[in-house]
């Protein structure tokens, strides 16, 4: 350790250090960004100066802090202020649109988030026509890929079908024909896309809906976040809060493959260091299970005529991952299907062919709920990485139903990820699902348990332990990012980004595990939050 007092020095604690060789220590000291010494507390006492914040912690465990693979922190920011209506019905959401917009004027858009079908079953824009006859109503499905409009909202993409010949959007339709209101796709309505930009567009509005989400992130821990930034003007935001003292949380900042300008213009945003980093170009493969659009290599057991929608086909992933390799890019693909992972696999084990670089690009499958067992084998000879949210294991009797017995015992297959040498990351997609609590993600990896109504749970052979959980969202999320010599582990030289806990994890009943509190979060050596 440096002669130079440490500016912050923590001790009488519980150091789970996440280092193999060191795996448990009692304090640790931080000099500027970096943890300088970690030991026991005698030694980084000693270390301690005039100007040293020592703290007590009382035996509270210290964990590295948490590092989300997979968000989008300006949709969370904008999410948190509208209606959430997961795990509500029809006439649940009715009561909740009314209760959100009850000062709403004659044709101003509602808009509510996180619907699904395993609690609303049967949505049709008659509903909403009746509840709100003078508003349209654009409600989106709580995996984002499915919305559930009136009459008036679907109004605006029929009549663009009208205009042009062409089908506007996945307009899901009765057997008369008739629309139902449920339109299928990312983003299926256009004034949902007008509201991206309106988002993007008006500062102040970006500004806040940032700022939102990292209050959240500090108290939760989360000092790292792989984002779903896609545009320039959010890095420029991200920028500007740094310069200011109030970026909380280090940012991977991710471009979006399907708009090319935008992806371009990201390669020349301001980043920032280990603050603000380039991150992967992200596509997306196929859809989600709850609208049956997840690309399966084996048809829905509800649906025989249906294996879901391929957004990209096997020659157009061919193209982007050889193109990937020619800039030695890191590529990030959402594919929760079978097939679609099975679709970028092989392109990658054929690239790998004529550009062997692509080995050592760490591709990531974003979400893998489902994988075929062969293709998990390839992933690790190929250098692939498993990036996934286990908050998506919330409703088991869903899933049986979407994809029959044989196939549920491999949903989410952590653990033959792990086993097979498939570097493993854990996040949240927040608002893709809708917890970002990591004790929550934690628990769901750990128990395989859905949501406390939830009857059965899913596989136990595929359950993580408690320390495997912890470092994939530390370590592994760390290396999702390519960032694993200075984040994800305690140890001297690391960047000082971690968290106090009002309970050890490791060492309790799994089902207290949603209990836990986070009481202190450090980044960059910086007391960010405290509850001490």
């Amino acid at each position: 350790m440096s002669t130079a007092a440490p500016n912050l020095a923590i001790h009488n604690a519980n150091v789970v250090t996440l280092d193999p060789s060191r795996p448990r220590a009692s304090a640790l000291a931080v000099r500027g960004e970096r943890i300088v010494a970690v030991g026991d507390d005698a030694a980084i006492l000693r270390s301690a100066g005039p100007d040293t914040l020592t703290v007590d912690l009382r035996g509270l465990t210290v964990l590295p802090g948490f590092n989300d693979n997979h968000l989008h922190a300006l949709s969370m920011g904008y999410f948190f202020q509208h209606p959430n209506l997961f795990g509500k019905d029809a006439d649940e959401i009715v009561a909740t649109l009314k209760q959100h917009y009850g000062a709403a004027k004659p044709g101003e858009q509602l808009l509510g988030y996180a619907w699904d079908y395993a609690f609303c079953p049967h949505p049709h824009r008659e509903i909403l026509d009746r509840a709100f006859p003078q508003n349209p109503v654009v409600l989106r499905q709580y995996s984002g890929h499915a919305q559930w409009l009136s009459s008036s909202a679907l109004q605006e993409i029929l009549a663009s079908e009208a205009r042009t010949g062409k089908a506007a959007a996945d307009i899901v339709r009765d057997a008369q024909g008739e629309p139902t209101g449920i339109v299928r796709g990312t983003v299926g309505h256009p004034n949902h896309r007008r509201d991206l930009l309106v988002r993007a567009l008006k500062l102040r509005l970006h500004w806040r809906f940032l700022e939102a989400a990292l209050e959240r992130f500090r108290k939760a821990g989360i000092t790292s976040v792989q984002d779903n930034t896609w545009q320039p003007i959010s890095v420029w935001l991200l920028g500007l809060l740094r310069r200011m003292g109030r970026l909380t949380a280090r940012f991977s900042c991710w471009s979006f493959g399907h708009f090319p300008i935008l992806a371009r213009s990201m390669a020349v945003a301001p980043y920032h260091g280990w603050w603000i980093r380039r991150g992967p170009e992200k596509y997306i493969v196929d859809g989600a299970f709850s609208p049956h659009t997840a690309w399966m290599l084996e048809p829905y057991a509800s649906e025989p005529d249906n294996r879901g929608r391929a957004a990209l086909q096997p020659d157009e992933l061919l193209r982007i991952v050889r193109q990937g390799a020619k800039r030695r890019r890191q590529l990030a693909f959402h594919a929760i299907g079978d097939r679609a992972a099975h679709e970028v696999v092989n392109a990658v084990d054929a690239v790998s062919r004529e550009l062997p670089i692509v080995k050592d690009l760490r591709i990531r499958i974003e979400h893998a709920q489902i994988l075929a067992p062969e293709d998990i084998v390839r992933m690790r000879r190929l250098g692939m990485l498993a990036s996934v949210q286990p908050t998506a294991l919330a409703l088991p009797e869903r899933d049986l139903a979407l994809v029959g017995e044989a196939r549920f015992a491999r949903l989410y297959p952590y653990r033959s990820l792990l086993d097979a040498g498939v570097p493993l990351s854990l996040g949240s997609d927040i608002p893709g699902e809708i917890e970002y609590d990591p004790f929550q993600v934690i628990y769901r990896a750990t128990t395989r348990r859905g949501l406390p109504h939830a009857k059965l749970a899913y596989d136990r052979s595929q359950a993580l332990t408690v320390l495997e959980a912890v470092t994939a969202y530390c370590t592994g999320s760390a290396y999702a990012e390519g960032a694993e010599t200075d984040k994800g582990i305690l140890r001297e030289g690391m960047l000082a980004d971690f968290i106090g806990l009002s309970r050890d994890i490791l060492a309790g009943d799994l089902e207290r595990i949603p209990e836990t509190k986070v009481t202190l979060t450090v980044v960059g050596g910086k007391i960010v939050h405290s509850t001490l």
